[in-house]
């Protein structure tokens, strides 16, 4: 299936960003590239854990009302047996997608751009100009994990839809673009926002959304 590139803001730079320095234009170059941890992806953007004890909590209870009813164990765990037949397929494609979202997913930050390499089933590209950076904030697990958060200048605005699950979640006014589940977030955070200061760059034009088909930025599209 063919991809997209969609770009907020002008962008004179159409060409793909790779592992490769030299697929780049000038004097661009890459600060930082990763994809998301998957398990920790499952935990803090699938909710794995919180739906397996809200089925484990279904579970439990299934199992009392059986006992309270007269039933014996026997009866109980059968009870409880059939809300297991249903948390397994559940959990099990969670997880399966958190792997997923992880294989397909590439982060890319260079001196000019960040991009998100996203989409299982119909990969895209989103670029976004340095200079549309409004803010970088970041949201750390306990495992030194976490999420970086991507706020644009007021007069853009990004696509919930088309972002998710790479947004900042339950963020639907002010929509942001988020690096999920990044190992070692806060020394990414930091390189990251050492390069933004860096730049000086004046805020691009409105944001536009390309088809990959269309033009020569297809081939930024995701493969």
């Amino acid at each position: 299936m063919s991809g997209a590139t969609v770009m907020f803001g002008e962008f004179d730079d159409s060409r793909p960003v790779t592992d490769a320095p030299a697929a780049m234009a000038g004097d661009e170059r890459i600060v930082w590239q990763g994809t998301p941890n998957w398990q920790r992806f499952a935990v803090s953007a699938m909710k794995i854990r919180t739906i397996a004890l809200y089925f484990a909590v279904i579970m439990a209870a299934r199992f009392a009302a059986e006992l309270v009813a007269g039933g014996g164990v026997a009866d109980g765990l059968v009870s409880a047996a059939w809300t297991l037949c249903l948390a397994v397929p559940v959990l099990a494609f969670l997880a399966v997608y958190a792997k997923l979202v992880a294989r397909s997913t590439r982060y890319t930050v260079t001196t000019k751009r960040i991009v998100l390499r996203i989409g299982v089933a119909m990969p895209m590209t989103v670029t976004i100009p340095v200079g549309l950076v409004e803010s970088i904030d970041l949201r750390r697990n306990a495992d030194g994990s976490g999420d970086i958060l991507i706020g644009v200048l007021p007069q853009q605005r990004l696509s919930y839809t088309v972002l998710w699950p790479h947004a900042r979640p339950w963020c639907f006014s002010r929509p942001q673009a988020a690096l999920r589940a990044v190992p070692d977030a806060e020394a990414v955070a930091e390189t990251i926002g050492r390069m933004l200061a860096r730049q000086t760059a004046p805020a691009a034009g409105p944001a536009t959304a390309v088809p990959a088909a269309t033009g020569p930025i297809a081939a930024a599209a995701a493969g």
